[in-house]
């Protein structure tokens, strides 16, 4: 697009890939807003066992009983997360992703470590977001350790994990606000 940074927002696994990004290519990135990363690897050892072997069973589960199974499994372990289908449209189009994630994305997102180090060390702007009606969930417990580690503040936005696919103008908002907020809004944004 021209421009030799981005603003880089990853929510659940995009931002894995955010945080990959900041750790090995920080040049390009001007700010990074890593929304409810499940990076369970830097729970403690019990709990990230438990969502591990959670993992490794829908996996599974998409393996025996395909993807739609593994699908409404894995969409119960989200915090107030509607549980209703996703508005026809953009059910359309992300339904045909879904068997790919669980074949070739699901567990190695889930199995992904930061390297915090390096992210610290490349002194990457960035803050981490948890969803205000995520309450107590997995991915709030790791952005929230995420956050702890890099030294970056950790800001609330509105809704829940899936909030920009059921609350598209707040999450925008918030991003928006919080671009603001730390200077990185541009004009005509």
């Amino acid at each position: 697009m021209g421009f030799k940074k981005a603003v880089v927002l990853g929510r659940s696994g995009g931002a894995i890939i955010g945080l990959e990004l900041a750790a090995t290519r920080p040049e390009m990135i001007d700010f990074l807003i890593v929304h409810e990363a499940p990076v369970i690897e830097l729970l403690s050892e019990a709990d990230a066992e438990k969502w591990r072997s959670f993992v490794r069973d829908i996996y599974i589960k998409s393996q025996r009983e395909g993807w739609r199974a593994a699908q409404t499994e894995f969409m119960a372990s989200l915090i107030n997360v509607p549980d209703t289908p996703y508005p026809p449209d953009l059910n359309e189009r992300i339904s045909g992703n879904v068997d790919f994630f669980f074949k070739h994305e699901f567990r190695v997102f889930f199995g992904f470590l930061p390297n915090v180090e390096s992210i610290r060390n490349n002194r990457v702007n960035m803050v981490t977001a948890i969803g205000r009606d995520s309450d107590g969930a997995y991915y709030v417990q790791t952005t929230r350790v995420l956050a702890a580690e890099l030294g970056c503040e950790n800001v609330e936005f509105p809704g829940h994990h899936d909030v920009s696919f059921w609350m598209p103008e707040e999450f925008a908002n918030a991003v928006m606000s919080t671009l603001e907020r730390y200077g990185h809004a541009k004009e005509g944004q």
